[in-house]
């Protein structure tokens, strides 16, 4: 089994390159993630078109930005879904040490406290300790 080949879109000259190569039909996209597999296939498809149906350079180089601000934007919202997902996995990690803590609390206090800790993540409002450690210092005094 052969260890699959790390390509990075990001840098400008490698993407140029794979660009090229899809246009003129040479390149394997097939591995590619969703995104970059749509847009090289596009742009193999944009190759062919040129090249056997007479499209010219000039609607051929137009459609290629079309497609490029595409790919730029599903890349946009696939980075902002990853954050999200970081940011579930890292909230998933804290309710589980947050749990743990809640467990072995020695008093009503720290219970309490962990408690709302949980229930802001849960609820995800963060500000909702501060809130409720306000109301109740306002009903103390």
């Amino acid at each position: 089994m052969t260890p699959k080949k790390i390509i990075h879109f990001n840098d400008e000259k490698v993407f140029f390159e794979l660009e090229e190569q899809a246009i003129d039909g040479q390149l394997d996209y097939d591995d590619y993630p969703p995104e970059e597999y749509r847009y090289f296939s596009k742009l193999s498809k944009l190759g062919y078109k040129n090249r056997h149906n007479g499209w010219s350079k000039e609607l051929c180089e137009q459609k290629q930005e079309e497609y490029r601000k595409e790919y730029r934007q599903a890349c946009t919202v696939r980075d902002k879904r990853i954050s999200h997902m970081k940011r579930l996995q890292a909230d998933l990690i804290r309710t589980d040490q947050l749990s743990r803590r809640l467990h072995t609390a020695r008093d009503r206090d720290t219970a309490l406290s962990v408690a709302l800790d949980l229930l802001a993540i849960t609820l995800n409002d963060p500000d909702l300790p501060r809130r409720i450690a306000t109301n109740l210092q306002e009903e103390i005094t």
